[in-house]
């Protein structure tokens, strides 16, 4: 391919009616509430074999309605990964509630069990198991923790949908999951998010909160309960219900880049890929490799800059709370797993629209620049 083409970190691309669904939106000038909502909210129900499901405005709206169903109060303390993207601890933290940051395991860069007993309190309400890039790793070990401690577990699936864990869909384990819909995300609506439970009076309590807390069954503007506006417009709902119709075909794509970097990338000295066990059959999201640095004559910032000048976007790891001087005063623990992988983590261009000719000149110049 030629060197002057940009290769973006993420493209959005449509497979199938996402033109004619919002089109049909449109004309039906339900263009907030609507039908798409209610065909969304079935299809992840049928697809995902999620029981209940509400269809949000986004990932982060997601997780507060989960917190906020769950009756999560200030004070409440919630373990969340050291390592991932902060929506939990900002939502918990706006609620005056306490993310406790726990270190993650040096193979799969997910929440390590063997550190939770130590960072459970009087306090701690719940746990949240972040399944960073798609990997979807001991979930056994945190549902028994969670009974055992009489915890709430939450799925934070926003990088992890149709990611299985012993054959069965994570998002399925927790007491409640939740999914984003962002652009740059596997499924997507533009903006947008799922949260899915099991137990029916959670539903309905999660329902009357994502509308206001008004029950419109019996009288229009008679609130119920405390509430929010964390609907998904019908225009959105229109796009993610595309794309959900179409999941096979883009996991499919999805699997063919991450295969063909992995067939370039995996005997290159200094790169490793983010591991995962026989038990997980991962639909990676984005492709994450941690370089060992030491050594090379590049650092991990300069080489975010090089492969940029060559037209190629990339993404640093997440940075940790430990590394953030906004969430550094909430460390109580020790991050040092966390904080390795971090500064050490690339994330390359992953949508399921790359063509194998662009995997294969980013991967040459990556190389190129780490020899």
């Amino acid at each position: 391919m030629k060197s002057s083409q940009r290769i973006p970190w993420s493209e959005f691309s449509q497979w199938g009616h996402e033109r004619s669904y919002v089109l049909d939106a449109l004309d039906s000038t339900w263009v907030s509430g609507g039908v798409y909502n209610k065909r969304l909210e079935e299809a992840f129900e049928n697809n995902l074999h999620l029981p209940h499901v509400l269809t949000v405005s986004n990932g982060t709206s997601a997780l507060q309605l989960a917190f906020l169903g769950l009756g999560i109060k200030p004070g409440d303390e919630v373990i969340v990964p050291g390592f991932g993207f902060m929506a939990a601890a900002n939502v918990l933290l706006q609620m005056n509630a306490l993310p406790v940051f726990a270190d993650v395991s040096k193979e799969n860069w997910c929440l390590d069990p063997t550190i939770l007993p130590g960072l459970v309190s009087s306090k701690t309400k719940a746990i949240v198991a972040i399944h960073n890039y798609g990997v979807a790793e001991n979930i056994d070990a945190f549902t028994s923790f969670a009974r055992n401690h009489n915890l709430i577990l939450i799925e934070d699936c926003a990088e992890s949908i149709f990611t299985k864990y012993r054959g069965q869909y994570c998002g399925t384990f927790g007491d409640v999951s939740t999914f984003s819909l962002h652009a740059t995300k596997t499924i997507s609506s533009g903006e947008g998010g799922v949260v899915g439970c099991s137990d029916l009076h959670l539903f309905n309590k999660m329902r009357l909160i994502r509308s206001h807390g008004l029950g419109r069954e019996q009288v229009h503007y008679w609130h119920e309960q405390y509430g929010n506006n964390f609907r998904l417009s019908n225009v959105l709902a229109a796009i993610g219900l595309a794309q959900l119709e179409m999941h096979e075909k883009i996991i499919h794509e999805k699997q063919r880049v991450y295969r063909h970097y992995v067939k370039n990338l995996s005997d290159v000295k200094n790169i490793t890929f983010q591991g995962y066990s026989k038990n997980c059959d991962p639909v990676i999201w984005a492709i994450a490799i941690k370089i060992n640095f030491s050594g090379l004559n590049i650092t991990r910032d300069g080489l975010l800059e090089h492969l940029l000048g060559s037209g190629i976007e990339c993404r640093p790891g997440f940075y940790t709370p430990e590394q953030m001087p906004l969430y550094k005063k909430y460390c109580t623990s020790t991050l040092d797993v966390a904080n390795k992988i971090a500064s050490h983590v690339i994330v390359l261009p992953s949508h399921a629209s790359l063509q194998n000719a662009q995997i294969d000149y980013i991967c040459e110049k990556l190389v190129t620049a780490i020899s």
